[in-house]
Order: structure tokens, then sequence, then C-alpha cells
């Protein structure tokens, strides 16, 4: 309670000095005489109090830097901007809260990328370094490696080779998680080399750690204990007993798959001892869980249990579901095998109840797998095969995020396997019949067993026969599912590419890249967008973004031009590719008349009011499909960046046009000459805007360009 006082205390003190007593200054005194706090000492010690306040109390940091960025906003001081964006991330990162601080440091890089001031600086090298860090942290590898490579980037600019050795072994761990295990090798050993020529140790260990799993991921389990062990070395000389257990436990990994249980089992217990002794209670639980699951491949099944029951105490304790509902299922396993089936009930029970919960599908089909072999193991067929079609339908479920051809494949072997499991089980529940029908023989005589033989095969042929109905029914249904996903497969390739595009694709499995001598292209962003969007909460702002690009995509498609992509508050689109097309700038044009007609017409209602600006240019263009898992159409070339160049020289609710457009368009629209203007990169270029006062004068109805 005192420490919120006195947080409280400082506060209100702080808002005197920065509101209260100024003001009362400015009505007691002439201009020239005025006493108050300048607005740069009030931000200074906002940002004093929020470092002070950031080690024990984040929340409350970000609460402070929140008034300095107002501040600093209203007197356009980028500098402690800037330093307040800083706190606010550093504060979400203490907290937990990795993507509201990735939100902030996308705020600074627009910043610095605004002033055009951060290329090569160390500042610019640590937020991109931060920014990878942060993706990485949220699994979102992808980016994660975009923000590496820049980061290594301005390191090397820097000529900072401890830290281009830190980022490059970042890049590299993000790497090897998108399982490109090429490039992961590459980057390793340049962070090798780099920590080699500055005699860093610990860097060293860190390169040759991940060279080491990196090969395990490629079955290299040889080079893989060779990489582990000399990492092992050189942190035992360190004496960083979390990294030397960290490489011991990847060592007693090696042995395991190689099935050398017992140097597996030396490396598991030296990493323990240690992480008990560190009180690594994280890793403890972890190299129980591994010792657990040797001694059970080694069918030892006491002390796999003994060693799963210890590893489970700490999972209860922090709550992780996921570790708790896999081992769970380890420590059913394990009873089944000591034939404890109502202790391997109990804890199976408990998985199915994680798994449901948090939507743990693998799990939860393991676990079903699991009751399939409990129900069996105690001659309880019906469930076993209840159980058994439960794991074959999350399978199917499964199956179904991957692409088409991968789940016809798996499913095709997955059914196969299930139905000879069904097979299996009905054999023996076939043989319990029997057995039934031999002890009735004994006391039955043989004409009333004769009968009751034959009455029970025709029961079972008649059986078999409503078996493979269904079955061939089943795989009807399968089919049909099958055809209904290739349309929509078919429907979202159409939504992300052209439709030439799309049709090259399934049709030869590729598309060239191809050159269009004559095109038109469009570019436009949102003026004063950062500012804007700051006032709004994420959820309203991506609304708000979707409702405006919704509308200018329907424009261009109704005038046959092609959206190519949104980047941010940025709009792109283009005519003349990749289907070829005479009224090319005709048709972009009356599209950004049309797209300013639309902000005007939604500004008259809307609570948040936007204005754009408008570049177009015409020329030729290269356009082709890039990547091969995730396709994107995109297009490339100097025309692009003078559209570009024309938006970025536009005006709010301006269509700012190229010489070369307007040459196209001008005996159809009226146009203003601004003359020449200096582009940078360009040099000096002619431009003319749009004239809409005049249009609107000549037109009373919806624009169309055959009619001016």
């Amino acid at each position: 309670m005192s420490v919120n006082i006195a947080f409280s205390l400082k506060i209100w003190l702080f808002c005197f000095t920065v509101v209260a007593f100024p003001a009362y200054a400015t009505e007691q005194k002439p201009l020239e005489n005025q006493i108050g706090v300048h607005p740069s000492m009030q931000v200074t010690s906002l940002l004093t109090l929020a470092n002070q306040q950031l080690p024990k109390q984040p929340e409350q940091t970000i609460q402070i830097a929140q008034s300095v960025l107002t501040l600093a906003r209203q007197n356009g001081d980028f500098h402690s901007e800037s330093e307040a964006l800083k706190l606010i991330a550093r504060a979400n990162i203490q907290l937990g809260n990795q993507q509201k601080a990735i939100d902030s440091y996308l705020s600074l890089l627009k910043i610095i990328e605004d002033l055009g001031s951060g290329e090569g600086s160390e500042e610019l090298a640590k937020l991109l370094q931060a920014l990878g860090e942060s993706y990485a942290s949220l699994g979102d590898y992808r980016r994660a490696t975009s923000y590496h490579q820049r980061a290594l980037g301005n390191w090397q600019k820097l000529n900072r080779k401890d830290k281009m050795t830190d980022t490059a072994i970042d890049y590299c761990v993000s790497l090897w998680k998108l399982a490109s295990y090429e490039k992961a090798l590459q980057s390793c050993f340049e962070a090798l080399k780099l920590a080699q020529e500055q005699n860093n140790p610990a860097q060293i260990a860190n390169a040759l750690h991940n060279i080491g799993v990196i090969n395990d991921f490629t079955k290299n389990y040889s080079e893989a204990i060779k990489y582990h062990r000399e990492a092992l070395a050189i942190r035992e000389i360190l004496g960083d007993k979390r990294s030397i257990a960290d490489s011991l436990n990847n060592i007693g990994i090696m042995y395991y798959f190689t099935q050398e249980y017992d140097n597996a089992l030396e490396y598991y217990n030296k990493a323990l001892h240690l992480q008990q002794e560190i009180n690594d209670r994280w890793g403890e639980a972890k190299s129980q869980n591994n010792i657990g699951i040797v001694y059970k491949d080694k069918e030892d099944f006491n002390n796999a249990l003994s060693n799963y029951l210890k590893a489970i105490t700490y999972w209860e304790e922090v709550d992780n579901k996921y570790e708790l509902a896999n081992i769970y299922n380890n420590v059913a396993y394990a009873y089944t095998r000591l034939h404890q089936y109502q202790n391997a009930k109990e804890y199976l029970d408990k998985a199915i109840k994680i798994a449901q919960a948090s939507d743990f599908k693998e799990v939860l089909k393991e676990t079903y797998d699991f009751l399939a072999k409990w129900y069996e193991a105690q001659a309880d067929y019906q469930n076993a095969l209840i159980f058994s079609r439960k794991s074959f339908d999350i399978n199917n479920n499964l199956l179904s995020e991957e692409s088409t051809k991968n789940r016809e494949e798996l499913q095709t072997k997955y059914q196969s396997e299930q139905k000879e499991r069904e097979i299996e089980l009905l054999k023996k529940d076939n043989n319990i019949q029997q057995l039934e029908l031999d002890r009735q023989k004994l006391v039955a005589n043989l004409i009333l067993v004769g009968l009751s033989l034959l009455l029970c095969l025709m029961a079972f042929l008649g059986y078999l026969y409503h078996l493979k109905k269904k079955a061939h029914k089943e795989l009807s249904d399968l089919y049909q599912l099958l055809a209904i996903e290739k349309d929509k497969t078919d429907q979202l390739l159409l939504n992300i590419l052209p439709s030439k595009v799309a049709n090259d694709l399934k049709e030869k499995g590729k598309t060239q890249p191809e050159l269009f001598e004559s095109v038109t292209v469009f570019f436009s962003d949102i003026v004063n967008f950062t500012r804007t969007s700051a006032q709004l909460n994420p959820k309203d702002l991506i609304e708000e973004l979707n409702e405006m690009f919704t509308a200018f995509d329907s424009i261009i498609e109704r005038n046959h031009c092609e959206r190519i992509k949104t980047i941010g508050d940025a709009y792109l689109c283009v005519c003349g590719m990749p289907e070829m097309n005479a009224d090319h700038a005709l048709n972009i044009v009356k599209s950004a008349i049309e797209i300013m007609q639309y902000v005007e017409r939604r500004n008259r209602n809307a609570t948040v009011e936007w204005k754009i600006r408008v570049g177009i240019h015409s020329g030729s263009a290269v356009g082709g499909v890039v990547g091969v898992k995730k396709y994107i159409y995109d297009v490339f070339g100097d025309t692009i960046n003078t559209a570009s160049r024309m938006e970025s020289n536009s005006q709010a609710m301006q269509i700012n046009l190229s010489a070369s457009t307007y040459e196209l368009v001008k005996a159809f629209y009226p146009t203003i000459d601004r003359g020449v203007l200096d582009v940078k990169g360009k040099g000096l270029m002619q431009m003319y805007f749009i004239d809409r006062e005049a249009l609107k004068n000549r037109l009373e109805k919806p624009l169309n360009c055959k009619e001016i």
C-alpha cells in the first residue's frame, strides 16, 4: 500500500509540474515573464521516472511512457517519442506481452525510416535484432529471419563482430526451426568463424551447440555427438552449469536415437544432477521425462514410472498443460505394461481432460490410441473400436490442415492401418464368440449346435456385408469431401493470384515471370496514418483498413485492374498485366477517381476521417510468382518505383500523374500542370494532378472513360 501511495504522489507532483503550474503562470504574468517548466524538461522528468519504475513496476512504466508519447507527438519531439516507445517495449517484454512489444518496436522502426537517418546506425541494428528475437519468441520464425538478416547487415556496416556473431546464431536457430537446415548450417558456421576470430569461447560453444542440433534434425547423429562434445568441453571450462546441462542432455538424446540406452542414461543423469544443483526445475522435469522414456524403451517400466512421476510434480506446480498431457500418457502406458490398469485409466482420463480443454489434437489422438490399447487389454473390443475410431477422426482433422496431396497420402496410409486394426479387433471378437459356441457344444446336442453355427455364420456374413456396404459409403463420402476441398483450394488460389497465373499453376505446376511493355501502376497511401492509427485500438484500425481496401478492390476489379498487394496503409494495383489491356492508363485513372469519390463519401459519415494520396505511372514491368510454398504474385521494375515516387510527391486527396501516364490520358481527363519537381533518386520529373473540380462540372453520372 505504501509503495502505491508513494507512486501516486510522484505522479501527482509531475502532473502538477507539467500542467497546473505553467497554466497558472500563464494566467498571472505577461508572456515574457512566464515562469513554467519547458516541455523538454517535462518529458525528461517523466522519462526518468518511467526508467526508475521499470525494474519493479513495469505496468506503471507503460502508463508514464504513454504520457510521454502524447507530449512528444504534440511537440514533434521524435527523440523523446523514440525513448518512450523503447520503454513501453521493454516493459511489455518484462510482462510477457511480446506482441505489444513488437507493436512498439515497429512504431519506432517507422519513425527511424521516415527520418531516413537510421541506416547503418547502432540504434537501428539493436532495434532490428530486438524485433527478430521478439518474433522468434512468438514462434513466427519467418518474420524473425527477415529482421535477423537486416540486423546482420547493419552490424556488418558498424564492424561489430561480437553482435554479428550473436545475430548469426539467432538467425541460425530461426532457420532450423523453419527446417531450412542448409542455410541454418551456413549461418552457424559463419557465426563460429566470427567467434573464433574474436576468441569468444561462449559464442564458439553456442555455435557448435546449434551445429549439433541441426545434425540431429538431419539424423546425422555421429556428427551431432561430435559437435555437442566440443561445445560441452568449452562450457565445462567456462563453468556455465546451465549450458553444460544443456549439452549433456543433447548428447543423451543422440545416444537415445542410436539406441545406446546405457550411454543415454549416463548423460541424462549427469544433466539432471547439474540441474538439481542450480535449481533448474524446468530442466529437471525434462531430464526426468527423458530418463523415463529410455527406461520405457528398455522395458524397465518401474523405473520409467518413477521418473515420470517426479517430472509430473513440477509440471503440475507450474500448470504446464501441454507437458502434463504428454507425460500423463507416458505414465498410463507404463501402468498398462505393469498390468495396473486402473491406475493407467486414471492418468488417461486426466490426459483427455487437459487435451480436450486445450485443443491439443496431437496429444488427444495419442491418448485415444492408448485408450484403445487399454480397452483391448481388458478384452473390451467394442470400446477399443470406439476409441480407435476417435483417434482416426482426429487424425483426419489434422490431415485436413496439410496440403491436398499430403492429406490423401497420409489418409490412405492411416485408413489402411486402421482397417487392419479393426479387422484384428473383429477377428478377436469372433474368436470369443467361437469359444462361447464351443462351451455350448458341451451342453447341447449336435443338431442344436449345428443349427446355432449355421445361424451365426449367416449373421456374420450379413454383418460383413453391412460393413462392406458401410465402408463403400464412407469411401464415397470421402471422395465427395475431397472434391469439395479441391474446389475450396481452387477458389482460394484465385483469391490469391490472378486467374491467368492460377490456371498456369494448376495446369503446368509452374508459371514463368513475364515482361509487360505497357502497363500502368497505381500506388496510394493514407495521409498521417501513423498519428491517426496511434489513437485507435488495433481491432478498430484493422476494421477501418479492411472496409476501405475491400471497397478499393471492388472498384479496381470493376475497371479490369489487378490488386497486387497492400503494405500497411499502402495499396498497389496495376492494369495491363498479367493480361494485356490497351486501356490500361484510362482504367487506372478511372479507378483512382472512383476511389477518391468513395473516400470522400465515406468521410461524411465515418467516425474516423481518412485522406489518401495517389501516384500513377505508366511503363514496362515484370510480373511473376514469388515463392514455392506460399504463392505471391508480385511486380518488379523501375515503373513500380516511379509510381511510388509519384505517390510520395502527391498531396492529400490528389491524383498525381507522371508525364508518361499524362500522355496516355490527356485527351480524356482534365489535368493541372504541376511543373517539374525534383524527385528523390530520379531527378527532375514533370508531374500533373487530375483536375477533379473540372471533372465535377463536366460529369453528372459515374465516370465512363469512353464517354469523356
